[in-house]
């Protein structure tokens, strides 16, 4: 973040952004406290582009979040708001993750868009260094952003590196004051991330997932750098985040399913055989040659020649695996 872009910031030349977010229920649990945090937090002209899944069954039967969302174009004239099915987007059926993100990029504005999840509660100018990084280093196509957990303040994710064949969330329970720096990532979190419009539209399949399970974002920015894009984490952009509160159910239909998306994951990214050696007696749900191998994604470069992370003196990540814990320093 150089000071010519707190400079703009402070003159009033801020970029402008789209904010994407998916919403299911729970307004008054997330939904509502997410919005406010928004308009509260947000220092860029933003244009707010809701998702929503809810159903009236949902909360008891009381969930108004259409209601709420009708009342908010009355008093705001930034909000595009898409409810699945309904009057106006009828062939709206969200059937994946990156539907939502593709529907609401298909409706944004501007060149960033920022992927916010009613889960999430942005922390004070969250936007100003993620956006100016996106403006200063054009490669850069995602900038996963600082996820402290909702429930005790400490760190969820500073970014997620492979451990191995497990993806590990970087920084995950050091104090929240810790990583605040900047560094290119295997990948990020998809609940709290700044998109760069170029990067992300037509690179996200619909159809290739389980839905609503995991793994999907975590493939998302492989898939980016694997079309040549960088992957960031910035620690001066932060949330809180309740892990979990809009995913699907923990049945065993669901778990069934997130195993399915972990092993097209490996197949995909050069994972499988260490897999495999971990798990000897795991059964094989997709037969030899029906994922298609891209790439060995430990091999994809993090940074290319021109791009921030060859500015003198660039942020140092030194990790080390203690037990179960996953820990990052950066000096």
């Amino acid at each position: 973040m150089t000071s010519e872009g707190i400079y703009n910031i402070l003159a009033g030349k801020s970029e402008p952004i789209d904010i994407l977010l998916p919403t299911r229920g729970k307004l008054d649990e997330l939904t509502r406290p997410c919005v406010e945090a928004l308009y509260a937090n947000t220092r860029n002209p933003f244009h707010l582009i809701v998702l929503d899944s809810s159903t009236p069954d949902m909360d008891k039967g009381k969930d108004e979040t259409p209601q709420y969302f009708r009342r908010m174009q009355i008093e705001r004239n930034n909000i595009t708001y898409i409810h699945s099915g309904t009057e106006g987007h009828p062939e709206v059926n969200w059937k994946s993750g990156n539907h939502f993100f593709n529907v609401g990029l298909a409706h944004s504005k501007h060149q960033y868009a920022a992927a916010v999840m009613n889960s999430v509660r942005v922390e004070p100018d969250w936007d100003i260094v993620p956006v100016q990084m996106m403006k200063d280093n054009p490669r850069i196509g995602i900038i996963g952003m600082k996820c402290l957990m909702g429930h005790n303040g400490l760190i969820e994710s500073a970014g997620i590196k492979m451990v191995g064949h497990l993806p590990c969330d970087m920084g995950r329970d050091h104090p929240s004051h810790q990583l605040s720096g900047s560094y290119p990532c295997f990948s990020v979190q998809w609940a709290f991330a700044l998109l760069r419009k170029e990067a992300v539209v037509g690179n996200l399949d619909e159809d290739l997932w389980q839905p609503f399970v995991g793994w999907d974002d975590i493939d998302n920015t492989v898939y980016l750098r694997y079309k040549g894009w960088e992957a960031w984490y910035c620690g001066l952009g932060v949330g809180y985040h309740s892990p979990h509160a809009t995913r699907g159910s923990d049945t065993d239909k669901a778990l069934l399913m997130n195993r399915m998306n972990a092993e097209k994951f490996y197949k995909r990214w050069g994972y499988w055989e260490e897999f495999l050696k971990a798990n000897p007696y795991t059964p094989e749900f997709y037969e030899q040659g029906k994922v298609e191998f891209l790439a060995e994604a430990n091999k994809l470069p993090m940074t290319f020649e021109g791009s921030l992370a060859t500015l003198p003196n660039p942020p140092k990540v030194e990790s080390r695996t203690d037990g179960s814990k996953n820990l990052i320093s950066v000096s």
